[in-house]
């Protein structure tokens, strides 16, 4: 039988690149006033790294992935089901099409009295005896899933979980297989 754990550590490496561009994402969101630019960078790189976790396995385990992805599909709720969809097409649509349909929006972010360090620089909030905290916009980015404004970061994050909890259960079938 194959070795499994060659092949496997290229899909976990896949997984890390993803998780890197989802923190990276965060990290972006966080700040309050730089260029939107990036987070789509970051975004279309996510996408792509998901996509190829499933795309290595179908590669690399051709024998065995699609059988046991139909039945790992049955086990999720419809829910996840549909994310993975959403993402799958997100993917394509950003790398073949028109780019990704995200919306930009804002989201307020309370700062309390103090210093606070952010990625783009830091911020010193003061004000009148009894002022307690400043509201900011920032960038917030957000995906139309099933007809509902879902944040970008937190869709994404979800999604991340099922791709790892995917190859967890894959690599955890074959090496029952094995031993």
């Amino acid at each position: 039988m194959t070795e499994v754990k060659p092949l496997i550590e290229n899909v976990e490496k896949k997984l890390r690149e993803a998780k890197f561009f989802l923190n990276k994402m965060i990290e972006h969101e966080r700040v309050a006033f730089k260029d939107k630019e990036p987070f789509e960078f970051y975004l279309s790189a996510f996408l792509s790294a998901g996509r190829t976790v499933d795309y290595r396995l179908l590669h690399e385990q051709k024998a065995i992935y699609p059988t046991w992805r139909t039945a790992w599909d049955a086990t999720l709720t419809q829910a996840h089901q549909d994310l993975i969809k959403f993402m799958v097409d997100e993917r394509n649509v950003e790398v073949h099409e028109s780019g990704s349909s995200h919306t930009v929006g804002t989201e307020n972010r309370e700062f309390e009295a103090g210093t606070h360090t952010l990625a783009d620089g830091t911020m010193y909030v003061t004000g009148a005896p009894g002022f307690s905290q400043v509201t900011i916009p920032t960038p917030a980015y957000y995906f139309p899933i099933d007809g509902i404004e879902r944040k970008a970061t937190e869709a994404c994050g979800e999604y991340l979980r099922l791709l790892e909890q995917m190859v967890a259960d894959f690599k955890a079938s074959r090496l029952s297989c094995t031993g």
